[in-house]
């Protein structure tokens, strides 16, 4: 938060010609503070509380507790004041509320009752069914996403209502679906070489990845520009950058086609790059 946050911030702004600021941010660090305080908060429990005994239940009746926890997500998006939602550094209390707290509590019922046995032995049907969902939930999102910033033919979603919706019922199905795929595929007895690696770089991953992501994102623009392409930096929206309508000399937004292929690029690039960087960082002597 010291460090890479304002190392990413000054960098940027150096790039788009921005005045140079050192600016203090949580950054990715914020939620391992976060998990640090739930443990702290359940370690204190834990000395007096009755451990609770709970056999996993059927993942159509999870399904269903994350539509009860989409239901507290909206509650808390539009009942919390804005003042509120960063409070003690958490990036807004309705994910606090709706995702963070609930999964902690389900983490913890789920290892001291062994859940892990029953999602390694769901059955076919069940497993095919949680993969689907996902996959429907993935193309979901990449339309809302994707029809924010280009017109896609057909498609309206309400991003508001989605993304004040989406995140708990999307999040159930896909934890169990990713737990287990990775449990089919990747854990293998002794888990292969690739795989233990990066298990063990994951949260340098997440800790590192907005500076690594950036650094593609200024490459693909100093291409642009080496290809003559006229690039605006917007100071409303600081770090936005857009082109110049030469029709009007106005600032407008890059062509559909540029913001696919940066999309494209970014994306594989910073997975090519970052995995293997977190994993060399964790040979560092003091990591």
């Amino acid at each position: 938060s010291l460090l890479l946050g304002p190392i990413l911030g000054l960098y940027c702004r150096a790039y788009g010609g921005y005045p140079l600021d050192y600016v203090w941010t949580a950054g990715p660090p914020w939620f391992i503070l976060w998990l640090l305080n739930f443990t702290m908060i359940y370690a204190v429990i834990a000395q007096f509380a009755a451990p609770v005994k709970m056999n996993m239940p059927h993942p159509v009746i999870l399904l269903l507790f994350g539509a009860f926890l989409s239901a507290a997500f909206y509650g808390a998006a539009v009942g919390v004041p804005e003042v509120w939602s960063s409070l003690g550094n958490m990036v807004m209390w309705k994910f606090g509320i709706g995702l963070y707290v609930p999964f902690f509590t389900a983490g913890i019922i789920a290892g001291r009752n062994d859940w892990m046995k029953s999602v390694e032995e769901m059955q076919t049907w069940c497993v095919w069914m949680l993969r689907t969902i996902v996959v429907g939930f993935w193309i979901l999102m990449f339309l809302e996403a994707g029809s924010g910033i280009i017109p896609i033919p057909g498609v309206n979603i309400d991003a508001g209502v989605l993304e004040n919706l989406l995140p708990p019922i999307y999040a159930v199905p896909m934890t169990l679906t990713l737990i287990q795929f990775f449990h089919q595929y990747f854990n293998g007895t002794p888990p292969s070489k690739i795989a233990k690696s990066a298990g063990a770089a994951a949260y340098t991953v997440y800790i590192i990845h907005t500076v690594v992501y950036n650094v593609w994102i200024i490459a693909f623009i100093a291409i642009l520009k080496a290809a003559g392409v006229t690039i605006f930096w917007s100071q409303e929206k600081t770090l936005m950058y857009l082109t110049v309508d030469p029709a009007t000399g106005e600032p407008t937004m890059l062509p559909d086609g540029y913001i696919w292929a940066g999309w494209l690029w970014t994306f594989i690039l910073s997975q090519l790059t970052v995995w293997p960087l977190a994993h060399y960082m964790r040979q560092l002597p003091v990591l």
